[in-house]
C-alpha cells in the first residue's frame, strides 16, 4: 500500500496546477517625472512604478490631476503586472486651464489593498516672444554673466569654483534662459569692451560706483551708450533688474531707489529704446543674508521693499503712458513668494539655507558669497539659495521660465499663433497651422462648417448645407425617393398629410405653414403659408399685429424712448436682449442692481448706490477711500498722510516711517517713541547703549568703544595708539606698539636693529648682527674676542692660545712665553726657569771640557810620579793563577 501511495503522489505532482501568484509585500506606487516645470503646450509624461502586486490579476490605476483651482482631469487604467515592477505611462496634454501649481495623484487598487502617491509639478502658460534683434542687460549680480569676475578687484574675493564661469551662482543665470528663448547669444562686457550684458555684481541703482570700483546701473548705461552703441532700434529689448544691493548694503530708501530706476528707463528711452523688461525686488528679508539681520531690520526691509515695488509700478506705468513705451514689469516679489509657498512643485526642498558655506575669503570684508574651497551640498539643485544672497541655477531657470511667460504673448497650445488671434484650441499639428491657429484637421477646406478631420465629404460645393459628417444633400439620397437630399427637406420621410406640400408630412414637419418659424415657436402655426415679408422677429405673425417686432421683451414704444433698434433684439450687441438690458445702448453693461446709474460690470459695489469705483481694489469705494490708489489703506484718522492700517499712531499725526505715522521731531524717519536720539536726525538707535548712536558709533555693538580715530578697527578707549592706524596694543607698556615691538613682552626693549635677538638698549653693537655682548668690557664683542673674559686680551694672531699682549712671539705659534727672561722661549729653553742656561749643548760641552781637564790632570799627575818596578819575586808571588772571571768585574 505504501508503494501505491507513493506512486500516486509522484503522478499527481506532474499534473499542472494553477496557483495564483501572490506577494508577501505590500503594494507600492511611485510617480516619476523627468522634470518639475512644464509649459501648457507640453505633453506631460509621468511613469507610475507599481511593485508588490501579484501576477495574473486585474489591477486598477485611478489618477487625478488638479491645480490650485480644483480638479482638472482624471482617468482610470486596468493592467496586469508584467514583472516584479510594472510601469504605467501617463501622457497628459490639453489640460491647462490657467492654473500654475498642479498635483498628479494616483491610487492603485487590488481588492481591499491600495497604494497612493502624489507628484507636485508646475505648468506655465506657453508664451510667444515678439522677435528681437538684441537683448541689452543692466543691473547687478543677479544678471551678471562674468563682468564682476573679470574685474581685477572683484576676482580677488570671487572664485570659480564654487561659482560657475564667473556667474554668481552654480550655473547659468535667468537672463541666459530668456536670451536662449529669443534665439539670441548675449555676451557680457564692461567699460570699453563690447558685450550687451553690462550687469555688474555688487552694483546699486543710480550713478557712480559702489565701493569705489563697481559701476552702478547709471554708470553701466552711460558706458554702454558711450562705448558700444549710442542709440537703440525698435527690435532691441532692454532688461533692468537692480536695487537689491541698495536695500542690503545701501540707502534702502524706496523713494530714491524707485526714482533711480525711473531715471534709467528715461535715459535709455532718450536713446531710442522702446521695449523694456523691468523686474521689481523679491522679499530680500527671506534670503539667508536678510534672515541674518535683526527682527527689527527684517521688518523694516520687508516693509520698504513692498513700498519700493509699489512706487516702481507707479513710475513704470507713468513712463509707459507718457513716453509710449512697451514695458513689461516682472513681479519678482510675487514669483518668489509663490515658489517658496509651492517649492515642492518646482523641485526645491530647501528655501532657507545656502548651498555653499565657508571657503577662503578676504578677512574683515563682509561679503555674502562663498570663498575658494567652499563646501557645496550634494543636492544643490534642490536649494533655492546658492549663497547668502544669490539663487541657485535651479532657481534662476525657474525665474527665467516665469519671466518668459510674463514677457511673451499667450500662446497656450504652442502653435505659434497668440491666443487673442487663435480660433482653434489645442492645435496638434503645428506644421499645418494657418494664420487663425488651426491645423489641417481643424480647418474647413470646403467651407461647409465641418472641420476636415470630421468631414466625410471634403469637396462639398459652396452654398450647400451639410450633415454632421460634412456631406450635402445633393451628395446623397437617403430615402431613395429619387430626390436628392438637397431638395428633399425630409429625405427619410414616409406618406402622410403635408399641409404646406414641402415634402414633409405634418407629423414630422416642424413648420407646418412653412413660414420659417417652427411650430413650437410659431404664434400662428396655421397662418399664411410661406415666409411673411413683414415678420421681422419670425414669430409667425405679421409685423402689423406684433407690438414687439423683434420679440426682445422691450416693446416698440419703449425702444423708441430708449433709442434702441426695434428690429434688433440686442441693439448694443452685448448678448443681452434689450428687454432685459438696463443699458440697451451700452454693449459693456446690461444690469444695474443698485440703481445708481452705473452698470454692474464697472460698478465695484453693484449693491451699494453710494459707491461704484474702487481703484485700488481694497473693498472700500473711491468716494469714501482716502487712499483710492493704495489697496492696503482707506482711512486716515489723524490726517497725517499715513493710512490707519499702517499707522502705528492712528490717532496722533506724525511723519515717522518706522513705525509709520508717529511724531518724529528730528524728521529722521524714526518716531520719538523708538528713537533713542529724538533730537538728532543722524541717529536713532544705540545698540550697545553707550550714548553714541549706531550711525556715528564706529563700534555699535561694543559699549566700551565708539570712536576709532585712526580707523584701525580698535576703539580709541582701548587703542594704545589712537592716532596710529598701524598700532593698537602695547603689552609691555614700553611705548612701542606690539606690531613694531621686537620684544612685545619686554618693557625694557623695543627695537632690534640688527635682528640678532638682542634689543638695541642692551646690545653694545645694535647695528652689528654678529655681536651683542662684551663680557670683559674691552670694546671687543664676545663673538670676536679671543678671551671674552680678559679685558687685556682680544687677539691671538698665531693661534697658540696666548693673547698677543702676553705672547712675546705673537706671530710664532711655536713660541709664546720666556719664564726665566733669558730671551729664549720656554718651548725651546731646556732650562726655562734658569736664566743662565737654555740648552744641553752648553752643559755637554762643559762636561766634556771638565772631563778633559780631569783626565789631563790625572795624566799629568801620573807622569810626575816614577812608577815602582816590582821585582820578579814579588810579582810572581802576587801573580794570579788564572784570568779573573768577567763576573768578578761586576
Amino acid at each position: 500500500m505504501r508503494v501505491i501511495a507513493l506512486v500516486m503522489i509522484l503522478l499527481m505532482s506532474t499534473i499542472p496546477m494553477h496557483v495564483e501568484a501572490t506577494s508577501g509585500r505590500a503594494i507600492t506606487a511611485e510617480i516619476v517625472m523627468s522634470q518639475n516645470v512644464w509649459v501648457s503646450s507640453d505633453i506631460v509624461l509621468a511613469e507610475v512604478y507599481v511593485s508588490g502586486a501579484p501576477f495574473n490579476r486585474d489591477i486598477t490605476l485611478n489618477w487625478e490631476l488638479s491645480d490650485e483651482n480644483g480638479i482638472v482631469t482624471n482617468g482610470s487604467k486596468v493592467f496586469q503586472m508584467g514583472g516584479s515592477t510594472h510601469i504605467i505611462q501617463l501622457a497628459m496634454n490639453h489640460f491647462y486651464s490657467s492654473g500654475t501649481f498642479h498635483d498628479l495623484s494616483v491610487e492603485v487598487i487590488l481588492d481591499s489593498s491600495s497604494a497612493l502617491d502624489n507628484m507636485p509639478f508646475t505648468v506655465l502658460r506657453n508664451s510667444l516672444l515678439e522677435p528681437a534683434s538684441n537683448l541689452v542687460v543692466f543691473g547687478d549680480s543677479l544678471s551678471d554673466m562674468g563682468n564682476g569676475n573679470a574685474d581685477l578687484i572683484v576676482s580677488t574675493v570671487f572664485s570659480s569654483p564654487p561659482y560657475w564661469n564667473g556667474r554668481f551662482s552654480n550655473g547659468p543665470v535667468w537672463i541666459e534662459h530668456i536670451s536662449g528663448e529669443y534665439g539670441l547669444n548675449t555676451t557680457f562686457g564692461n567699460g570699453l569692451s563690447p558685450g550687451d550684458n553690462r550687469a555688474f555684481g555688487g552694483s546699486q541703482t543710480g550713478q557712480g560706483y559702489s565701493y569705489l570700483t563697481l559701476p552702478n546701473t547709471g554708470s553701466q548705461i552711460n558706458s554702454y551708450l558711450a562705448n558700444v552703441q549710442s542709440s537703440f532700434t525698435n527690435s532691441d529689448v532692454v532688461f533692468i533688474w537692480a536695487g537689491g544691493n541698495d536695500f542690503l548694503y545701501g540707502t534702502g530708501n524706496p523713494d530714491l531707489i524707485s526714482q533711480n530706476m525711473a531715471s534709467h528707463v528715461q535715459a535709455l528711452a532718450a536713446a531710442g529704446a522702446s521695449r523694456f523688461v523691468v523686474a521689481n525686488l523679491p522679499p530680500l528679508e527671506l534670503t539667508p543674508e536678510g534672515a541674518s539681520r535683526s527682527a527689527q531690520q527684517q521688518a523694516t526691509m520687508a516693509s520698504d521693499i513692498v513700498d519700493y515695488n509699489s512706487k516702481l509700478s507707479v513710475e513704470i506705468n507713468n513712463l509707459s503712458s507718457s513716453l509710449n513705451l512697451d514695458v513689461t514689469l516682472i513681479d519678482a516679489w510675487t514669483i518668489f513668494n509663490q515658489i517658496v509657498s509651492n517649492s515642492d512643485h518646482v523641485g526645491i526642498t530647501n528655501t532657507q539655507d545656502q548651498a555653499c558655506t565657508g571657503g577662503a575669503t578676504v578677512p574683515l570684508v563682509p561679503l555674502p558669497i562663498c570663498g575658494s574651497g567652499a563646501n557645496v551640498v550634494a543636492n544643490v539643485d534642490q536649494y533655492l539659495f546658492f549663497d547668502k544672497a544669490h539663487p541657485t541655477a535651479t532657481m534662476h531657470r525657474i525665474i527665467g521660465d516665469f519671466a518668459i511667460m510674463n514677457i511673451g504673448d499667450a500662446d497656450t497650445d504652442g502653435d505659434g499663433v497668440t491666443d487673442s488671434l487663435d480660433q482653434c484650441d489645442w492645435t496638434n499639428d503645428s506644421t499645418s497651422v494657418d494664420s487663425e491657429g488651426c491645423d489641417w484637421n481643424q480647418q474647413d477646406e470646403d467651407n461647409d462648417g465641418v472641420a476636415n478631420g470630421r468631414d466625410d465629404c471634403l469637396e462639398t460645393l459652396e452654398g450647400y448645407d451639410v450633415d454632421i459628417n460634412g456631406c450635402a444633400d445633393y451628395q446623397k439620397d437617403t430615402d431613395g425617393d429619387g430626390l436628392s437630399d438637397d431638395i428633399d427637406p425630409c429625405p427619410e420621410d414616409v406618406s402622410g398629410n403635408d399641409h404646406d406640400s414641402d415634402g414633409c408630412i405634418d407629423l414630422v414637419d416642424q413648420d407646418d405653414d412653412n413660414d420659417g418659424v417652427l411650430d413650437i415657436d410659431d404664434s400662428c402655426v396655421h397662418g399664411m403659408i410661406g415666409v411673411h415679408s413683414f415678420d421681422f422677429d419670425g414669430d409667425g405673425c405679421h409685423d402689423n399685429e406684433d407690438s414687439d417686432d423683434d420679440n426682445d421683451g422691450l416693446s416698440d414704444i419703449d425702444e423708441s424712448v430708449a433709442g434702441s433698434d426695434p428690429f434688433n433684439v440686442d441693439s448694443d450687441g452685448d448678448n443681452v436682449w434689450d428687454g432685459q438690458d438696463a443699458f440697451p445702448m451700452d454693449s459693456s453693461e446690461w444690469k444695474d442692481s443698485d440703481g445708481d446709474g452705473y452698470g454692474d460690470n464697472i460698478d465695484a459695489f453693484p449693491n451699494d448706490s453710494s459707491e461704484w469705483t474702487d481703484s485700488d481694489y481694497d473693498g472700500v469705494g473711491g468716494n469714501s477711500d482716502l487712499f483710492p490708489n493704495d489697496p492696503t489703506e482707506w482711512d486716515d484718522s489723524d490726517l497725517d498722510g499715513f493710512g490707519d492700517n499702517s499707522d502705528n499712531c492712528p490717532l496722533e499725526a506724525g511723519t515717522s516711517v518706522y513705525p509709520k505715522g508717529c511724531p518724529d521731531r528730528d524728521s529722521d524717519g524714526f518716531s520719538d517713541d523708538v528713537d533713542q536720539f529724538p533730537d538728532d536726525s543722524s541717529d536713532w538707535f544705540d545698540s550697545d547703549s553707550d550714548g553714541f548712536g549706531d550711525n556715528n558709533d564706529a563700534f555699535p555693538d561694543n559699549p566700551e568703544e565708539w570712536v576709532d580715530t585712526d580707523m584701525d578697527g580698535y576703539g580709541d578707549n582701548s587703542d594704545a595708539f589712537p592716532l596710529d592706524e598701524t598700532e593698537w596694543f602695547d603689552a609691555d607698556l614700553d611705548g612701542c606698539g606690539d606690531n613694531t615691538d621686537a620684544f612685545p613682552d619686554d618693557g625694557t626693549e623695543c627695537a632690534d636693529s640688527d635682528l640678532d635677538g638682542v634689543g638695541d638698549n642692551s646690545d653694545p653693537w645694535p647695528s652689528d648682527p654678529l655681536e651683542w655682548a662684551d663680557s670683559d668690557f674691552d670694546g671687543v664683542g664676545d663673538n670676536s674676542d679671543f678671551d671674552p673674559y680678559d679685558s687685556s686680551e682680544t687677539i691671538d694672531s698665531d693661534g697658540d692660545g696666548v693673547g698677543d699682549n702676553s705672547d712675546l712671539w705673537p706671530l710664532d705659534p711655536s713660541r709664546k712665553r720666556d719664564s726665566d727672561g733669558d730671551g729664549v722661549a720656554d718651548s725651546v729653553d731646556a732650562f726655562p726657569t734658569n736664566p743662565g742656561m737654555d740648552s744641553w749643548t752648553g752643559v755637554l760641552i762643559s762636561l766634556v771640557v771638565i772631563s778633559v781637564i780631569v783626565v789631563g790632570g790625572i795624566f799629568l799627575l801620573k807622569r810626575s810620579r816614577a812608577p815602582e818596578i816590582l821585582d820578579k819575586e814579588e810579582w810572581t808571588s802576587e801573580k794570579p793563577l788564572e784570568a779573573p772571571s768577567s763576573l768578578d768585574w761586576d
